[in-house]
């Protein structure tokens, strides 16, 4: 399988509702966020898997819509899993509308990679065909 790698990244604050009194991020707080979009295919009908301006169509809009905003107003309780699988499922949305003459050869959403520092990330494996 070939598969294509994108990072994006956007700056936003959020806090934990659901952590025990008292937690460090049950304070509103910020991170500069990395998010990593794979995209895959086990054809190359065109010499590519899909062109990164295609990619950036899809998924520009979602990394505009949170960048420096509160995650809270976005998703009821923003840990980076939950933030994994909103951009996920936003993606999948947005590139169902998006026709491109690719759609002769089967095309996965691999993984959404989310960091929120150097140090900590999720992954969310999908192989959901887009």
């Amino acid at each position: 399988m070939f598969i294509l790698r994108k990072r994006y990244s956007f700056q936003a604050a959020h806090f934990l509702p659901l952590v025990p009194d008292g937690h460090q991020c049950g304070r509103m707080h910020g991170h500069s966020y990395s998010v990593v979009i794979e995209i895959g295919s086990k054809n190359l009908k065109k010499g590519w898997v899909i062109d990164f301006a295609d990619l950036d169509r899809c998924i520009k809009p979602i990394i505009k819509t949170l960048d420096h905003q509160s995650l809270n107003d976005f998703i009821e309780n923003p840990t980076v899993e939950n933030l994994c699988v909103y951009i996920a499922d936003n993606f999948l949305a947005s590139i169902e509308d998006y026709t491109y003459d690719e759609r002769d050869q089967e095309i996965y959403l691999l993984a959404v990679e989310v960091s929120e520092t150097l140090k900590t990330k999720c992954r969310y494996e999908l192989k959901e065909v887009i």
